[in-house]
């Protein structure tokens, strides 16, 4: 499930959110992401946790490919003022689809794939991207995308 905006700083919204998309699902939620990778922590984890979802996507950067956790091994969220370890399991990402934007050129675009993907598997760690659905949609903006996602489905393959 990916959370609106209005669910990071109310837990009723979020909630509601969760109950609602169980419902259309028939299944309970496993993971989300928080809209605009915003985070406000320890609430935003200390929430999850509290309405027992167990899988967060939210850590990564918005306009820069790399590291946010500096990590690309998931683990699990551990509340530093309670000192325990948590059920949630923090799942970074590495690149956001709009980070891509940067680089002029398909090619560069390609490079900025292929060179993170590669510092990914050298560790053995766990490569996610984020696409939204626009990105392969039909506007100029997003030429070259499906071939950028399906570098990353390749990658899958190879593994």
């Amino acid at each position: 499930m990916k959370a609106s905006f209005f669910a990071l700083e109310n837990k009723a919204i979020l909630k509601a959110e969760k109950i609602r998309m169980e419902s259309i699902t028939n299944q309970e939620l496993q993971a989300s992401r928080h809209s605009f990778s915003k985070l406000n922590l320890p609430e935003s984890y200390r929430n999850l946790v509290e309405l027992e979802i167990p899988e967060d996507y939210t850590m990564g950067y918005i306009k820069h490919i790399g590291f946010r956790a500096g990590t690309c091994t998931p683990f699990f969220y551990y509340d530093l003022d309670y000192e325990i370890q948590t059920p949630l399991r923090i799942n970074t990402y590495h690149v956001l689809d709009y980070a891509l934007l940067k680089h002029q050129s398909l090619l560069d675009k390609k490079m900025m794939l292929n060179r993170v993907i590669d510092e990914v598997k050298k560790v053995n760690g766990e490569f996610v991207s984020v696409f939204h659905n626009y990105t392969f949609g039909a506007d100029e903006t997003w030429q070259g995308y499906k071939e950028l996602f399906n570098i990353i489905l390749d990658s899958e393959n190879e593994a």
